[in-house]
């Protein structure tokens, strides 16, 4: 009997690694807006040229006086998932220092074809609050390699400028930064997209307890807010202690990304009760 080599199905594999490549390109193009969720008016990330923007703003309430240290003894940590799979970490860090608090986020993002890295995205900010309320902040972004900055202080006369590849603008007050760990932002009717620099006008909607996941305390009950307005389609959880324990975004290209809390405070039962709204 002639025997014959049993050959590959080269064009079955040729295909299938063209649908995943395309996959991980459409996945790409999605994720810068996915992490701002601004709704996009230009391409690339060029400053625009617009000039100091003045955006109204009503001065930020403390829904909650809890001392962050309490809250989250241990920091935060999320892990970050797309369609079911692990793309990366968001970590944020407390320390006293003096009469400030300082706070260090650091969110990084790496996604896979094919078991190539082709796309990689890292956030690195510091903000410095003292008194409950927020002065400025300073952060890095490496966008698969690109590299942007964005800073935002309050000055003397108390009024807060920010500045980064969406443009400079100036509010008559402090605001509250896109970070999240802080409940107060969802009173806000403006807020610092800290991946941007853009003053973003806002409208959050409180929508009810529903339980959520999370690694090491397993299913909670939490208080649902969703952004509307200049940023879209973000729904962030909080305990009620004011614990930020979950998130989710949706890009303009339909693609979600998860937060799943793995350390969020949950297990220290200390911390103030949010007031009824």
């Amino acid at each position: 009997m002639l025997m014959t080599e049993k050959k590959l199905p080269t064009r079955a594999w040729l295909t299938l690694a063209w649908i995943t490549l395309v996959s991980g390109l459409v996945w790409l193009s999605s994720v810068p807006e996915a992490l701002s969720q601004t709704p996009p008016d230009s391409i690339g990330p060029k400053r625009e040229s617009i000039g100091l923007v003045e955006v109204p703003v009503f001065k930020p309430q403390q829904r909650s006086r809890a001392d962050p240290l309490a809250l989250y003894p241990d920091g935060l940590r999320f892990d970050v998932y797309r369609k079911g799979a692990r793309v990366g970490r968001h970590t944020v860090e407390f320390k006293k220092d003096g009469d400030s608090l300082k706070v260090k986020s650091h969110l990084k993002l790496k996604v896979k074809v094919l078991f190539v890295t082709v796309y990689k995205y890292e956030f690195h900010s510091v903000g410095v609050w003292q008194d409950g309320e927020f002065q400025s902040v300073k952060a890095k972004i490496n966008d698969n390699g690109k590299e942007q900055t964005v800073d935002g202080s309050v000055d003397a006369s108390g009024r807060f400028f920010s500045k980064g590849y969406k443009g400079e603008f100036v509010s008559e007050s402090w605001v509250y930064p896109t970070n999240h760990w802080n409940v107060g932002a969802v009173d806000s009717d403006v807020v610092l997209d800290t991946l941007n620099g853009k003053l973003s006008k806002v409208k959050i909607l409180q929508q009810g307890i529903e339980s959520i996941e999370t690694r090491k305390n397993g299913v909670i009950e939490a208080e649902r807010f969703e952004y509307t307005g200049e940023l879209k389609n973000v729904l962030v959880w909080y305990d009620r202690d004011g614990r930020w324990v979950g998130m989710k975004f949706t890009t303009n290209k339909g693609e979600t990304l998860t937060y799943v809390c793995r350390e969020c405070g949950l297990s220290d039962a200390q911390g103030q009760i949010l007031d009824a709204v």
